[in-house]
């Protein structure tokens, strides 16, 4: 279950390359390198993770509108949508104002489509 956890992965990682380090005290310097690999979903899916967590829905849909003109318009119609799928699993998000942001979605998706 740790290996799982981002941050867990990363305590581990260190510790390990923190632990080599010390243990050749006097020999050849040793050089680590770490992962800098967040997950497999990338930085912004990260993001949004830990903005969800925290039940920050309207931030989540901010953060996404903020990666507009950062993504394609196919990353950011795949992100947007994910992050509809995971505010209709939480009863408190504001309905309004996910209604609202798939409907912005939906434009951007239609615009892409026409070229």
């Amino acid at each position: 279950m740790d290996n799982e956890d981002f941050l867990m992965r990363q305590i581990k990682s260190f510790a390990q390359g923190f632990g080599m380090v010390l243990g050749k005290k006097g020999q050849v310097k040793t050089e680590v390198i770490y992962d800098q690999k967040q997950n497999q979903n990338g930085k912004n899916y990260t993001d949004l993770e830990d903005l969800l967590l925290h039940h920050k829905y309207e931030a989540a849909i901010k953060y996404v509108y903020a990666q507009k003109f950062n993504l394609s318009n196919e990353e950011y119609v795949k992100l947007g949508e994910w992050l509809i799928n995971k505010l209709e699993k939480y009863s408190d998000t504001n309905a309004d104002q996910l209604l609202e942001f798939k409907n912005n979605l939906q434009k951007v998706e239609r615009k892409s489509n026409l070229h």
